[in-house]
């Protein structure tokens, strides 16, 4: 017969730095679903839920985290040091163009990171091997970000409002080559009609993130262990939201009124 030992006062404390998430039953994304606009959340729920993910991810996190910095600071040296043979003093909107392209072409190497976070928020186990797992997915990636470049910027030049909607639009797109193995278009697409439906709160919920971010960084740097791995859990929060629907114990808005027949998709 078993016995159950109480648990040691002596003990000391434990960090929740690497603690698994529960796996729930497997959920099947519904990607009709969501870009029929069937979901419904609150910037407030995203926030809140992305912020008890970040509990026991902390260490998984940043030992992959740091890997990637010292990758961007390497890639981020070469393609200033071409930059600056290509043109002596290249225009502010050159400079930005081209370290847009630069990061799309080097997009295989942070996927990792948000992949990291997605499959947290969908309750799966993740560790530090997730963030090196998505390069089979090299050629889609880089063709959907480069993809995103041209049509964001297009936008930005001609009128500044439809770089900005596709900005927010094409949020998930590549997520969504990843997650769903789907091709670059059709995750382009997919991210655009379900993201549109809650456009507004999208941009919000990115807005007010990257400000709280920005504040964060005032306190000698110390809360972004906290704050950074809470703004990529934002993201993939509204991700699995939007495509998966809420996770059981999730706080969850009230539920949206059924699309009329013949509605516009």
């Amino acid at each position: 017969m078993s016995t159950i030992e109480p648990p040691n006062p002596y003990a000391p404390p434990r960090a929740e730095l690497d603690v698994p998430a529960p796996t729930p039953a497997a959920m099947p994304a519904n990607l009709e679903g969501a870009m029929a606009g069937r979901y419904d959340f609150t910037i407030g729920e995203v926030m809140d839920e992305a912020w008890q993910h970040v509990k026991g991810m902390k260490a998984t996190f940043w030992g992959a985290g740091i890997v990637f910095l010292l990758i961007n600071v390497a890639i981020n040296r070469i393609s200033g040091h071409i930059l600056g043979m290509l043109a002596a003093k290249p225009h502010l909107v050159v400079q930005m163009f081209f370290r847009s392209v630069v990061g799309a072409l080097t997009a295989p190497v942070t996927i990792g990171m948000t992949m990291m976070c997605v499959r947290r928020a969908l309750g799966a186990p993740i560790s530090f091997k997730t963030a090196f797992s998505y390069y089979g997915k090299s050629l889609p990636v880089i063709g959907c970000a480069l993809v995103m470049v041209v049509l964001s910027w297009t936008g930005l030049l001609i009128f500044v409002l439809p770089g900005l909607y596709f900005w927010i639009a094409y949020s998930f797109a590549l997520p969504l080559v990843c997650d769903q193995g789907l091709s670059p278009w059709q995750a382009l697409e997919t991210s655009r009609r379900a993201a549109t439906h809650k456009w507004f709160t999208l941009l919000g919920l990115t807005l007010l993130v990257g400000v709280l971010t920005c504040v964060s960084a005032l306190g000698l740097l110390i809360p972004l262990i906290w704050t950074l791995p809470w703004s990529m859990m934002t993201t993939a929060v509204a991700y699995r939201r939007i495509f998966y629907g809420a996770m059981p114990g999730a706080p969850v808005a009230a539920p949206s009124l059924p699309l009329p027949p013949g509605a516009l998709r």
